[in-house]
């Protein structure tokens, strides 16, 4: 009977040590593809969701999830978010607000940020980036292109009924260089 016991009493051993050991591989991983993302996402107010590249709807955001080129965020009318990149940079999300990570990247030192927004407010603080890296973001056919500067992107649905909306670019610190699709402007200057 002792020889039984003792035995039991290894396998059982045996079967922590594993489920230790398991758990701490994946709070390993966890940690790593925390300290690996680009962009974190930081909820400042209820009702945020994000739609997971690849997915076709949205779901409930968890702050401080990991963000992804190709993830959509959307605040309802009392939501309020901050995307952290990882060079210092930061987007803030109004209420009402469609925001996508069009491009992500840190290749050969490089970083390219690129955020699309579809409809609502964002408020944009760029780090400073490298001779190869960029920091842009899409709205109503205009991209706002900046380095160490500040400025706000809004997008408001037109009053016509279609799904048009109409943007506008505003210079917080500095100037911002604009490319429009729609129209020729170079720069947007801060008026104080």
């Amino acid at each position: 009977m002792r020889n039984h016991s003792k035995r039991g009493t290894r396998i059982l051993a045996l079967l922590v040590v594993g489920v230790l050991a398991a758990g701490a591989m994946a709070l390993t991983a966890s940690a790593a593809g925390a300290a690996d993302s680009l962009a974190n996402l930081k909820i400042t107010a209820d009702h945020v969701q994000i739609k997971p590249k690849g997915k076709s709807s949205f779901v409930d955001a968890k702050d401080g999830m990991a963000l992804k080129q190709g993830d959509t965020i959307k605040t309802d009318a009392d939501g309020r978010a901050e995307i952290d990149y990882t060079d210092g940079s930061i987007t803030r999300l109004a209420g009402s607000t469609v925001f996508a990570i069009s491009k992500l990247t840190n290749e050969k030192g490089g970083r390219q940020t690129q955020g699309t927004l579809s409809v609502g407010e964002t408020w944009n603080r760029a780090a400073k980036v490298s001779e190869t890296g960029s920091f842009e973001v899409k709205a109503g056919g205009t991209t706002a292109a900046v380095e160490g500067t500040a400025f706000v992107a809004k997008c408001v649905p037109k009053t016509n009924g279609s799904q048009a909306v109409d943007c506008t670019f505003t210079a917080v610190v500095d100037d911002i260089k604009v490319d429009s699709d729609i129209w020729d402007v170079t720069s947007v200057t801060n008026t104080p």
